[in-house]
């Protein structure tokens, strides 16, 4: 058989390259732990998921958060047209090594929703909702979260949170916002480690952050603490958050001012704080009520928050004790607050990217004063923000922020 020299210079080529190319060679893994489970997904599955959580259709949720009929058609014409253009993915619950707010290791988890047989245009972390102990994204292997990057094709990224997953024998951390990005980091680092040794894909170094309510302040304290420490290498396009305790001090202080809160998290936040600040707090001076005949298990993540706020109701007075509500001279109050402002996110920094800030005029969840003074520091700094202020609840804002973030991810559609 005769082979042209064409044909002889290709074969001799192919054979060089092949000898040429790097043997894939598996990195250490040091964050990663190990694989809790892996399933694959779709966009409509998680929905319907969303909806069995929250006991109620995509619709009846949009009309319980303010829209109105002709409102959520539109939103559920877009939202269909999402699900149907939605591909395959595959979801990991991931255990990662890191640290408590203590200092102590210990193994964390998490979610890791990955694009089927393509690579992604990009990484999105997103820090979740107010949740309790038993329900997290790898205790019911989905978060809702996850549905802000399943209709197109990015790796989302979801922590459980110290105190939760597979550590919820712990306190959970809530406003310990230093904690939290540093675990957060250690999540990334992990997932990096994951997908580049199963994959042999590199992970971008450049996220998408996505927070809101609690959530809100996670976000807002991962993006400062990757401005502040450049040697991790690891960047941030874009910035959306919204209805955060960025500043818990200000946020604790409304509510005892109003003497009213529609999300019981106070009681919460006190019981993380005692633990992790060592407060040494006598809840009997604190509590009183239904939440002192229930403690500690009304605070303490073992029941969710809408049920305890149920329970207990949204009248500061009927579970709080007078002169801890009253005396700003208390001495239980002010260790509280100056844990609380320990705890505030700094204004120390400047972010160099476009930042989406939502708040509404008046949250009744997360007092508005929060967002508000953010949103004031970042003005005086001449930070490229955009600032999403309008008199509408919490539950729909949280929807505005995912829809215009739709559009963000996918302009063209």
């Amino acid at each position: 058989m005769k082979y042209s020299f064409l044909t002889l210079f290709i074969i001799a080529f192919s054979l060089l390259s092949c000898e040429r190319e790097p043997l894939f060679e598996e990195i250490e893994y040091v964050k990663y732990s190990h694989q809790l489970f892996e399933e694959n997904t779709r966009m409509g599955e998680l929905i319907q998921k969303a909806s069995r959580e929250f006991g109620a259709t995509p619709k009846e949720m949009l009309l319980k958060a303010g829209y109105s009929e002709t409102q959520a058609d539109q939103f559920l014409e877009k939202l269909n047209l999402y699900v149907a253009l939605s591909k395959d993915y595959t979801v990991h619950g991931i255990a990662y090594n890191t640290k408590d707010p203590l200092g102590e290791s210990v193994v964390a988890s998490g979610l890791l929703y990955c694009p089927q047989n393509r690579l992604p245009k990009g990484v999105i972390f997103v820090y979740p909702f107010f949740k309790s102990k038993g329900v997290s994204g790898t205790d019911t292997r989905y978060s809702v979260e996850s549905l802000l990057a399943v209709a197109g094709d990015y790796v989302c990224i979801i922590p459980d949170g110290i105190g939760m997953g597979i550590n919820s024998d712990q306190p959970m951390s809530i406003i310990q916002h230093e904690n939290l990005a540093e675990t957060g980091i250690d999540f990334y680092l992990a997932v990096r480690e994951f997908i580049y040794n199963r994959h042999h894909y590199k992970l971008p170094k450049r996220l998408i952050l996505f927070g809101y309510s609690l959530g809100g302040s996670a976000t807002w304290s991962l993006a400062r603490y990757l401005s502040i420490h450049k040697e991790l290498e690891i960047g941030v396009k874009d910035i959306f958050v919204g209805g955060g305790p960025y500043y818990p001090d200000l946020c604790m202080k409304d509510l005892f001012e109003s003497r009213y809160s529609e999300f019981a998290s106070g009681p919460f936040i006190l019981w993380s704080l005692n633990y992790y600040d060592n407060l040494n707090l006598d809840f009997t001076k604190i509590f009183k009520g239904k939440l002192l005949d229930g403690f500690p298990g009304l605070c303490n993540g073992s029941r969710a928050v809408h049920d305890v706020t149920s329970y207990i109701g949204t009248d500061l007075n009927d579970y709080f004790d007078e002169d801890f509500l009253q005396n700003e001279e208390n001495q239980y109050r002010r260790l509280v607050m100056d844990a609380l402002k320990k705890h505030s996110i700094p204004n120390d920094w400047r972010p160099d990217v476009k930042v989406r800030l939502y708040n509404c005029h008046k949250d009744l969840y997360v007092p508005s004063i929060c967002g508000d003074k953010l949103y004031e520091y970042l003005k005086e700094i001449n930070a490229d923000v955009e600032y999403i202020h309008e008199d509408i609840a919490h539950e729909k804002m949280i929807i505005r922020m995912i829809m215009d973030f739709y559009k963000y991810l996918y302009p063209n559609q």
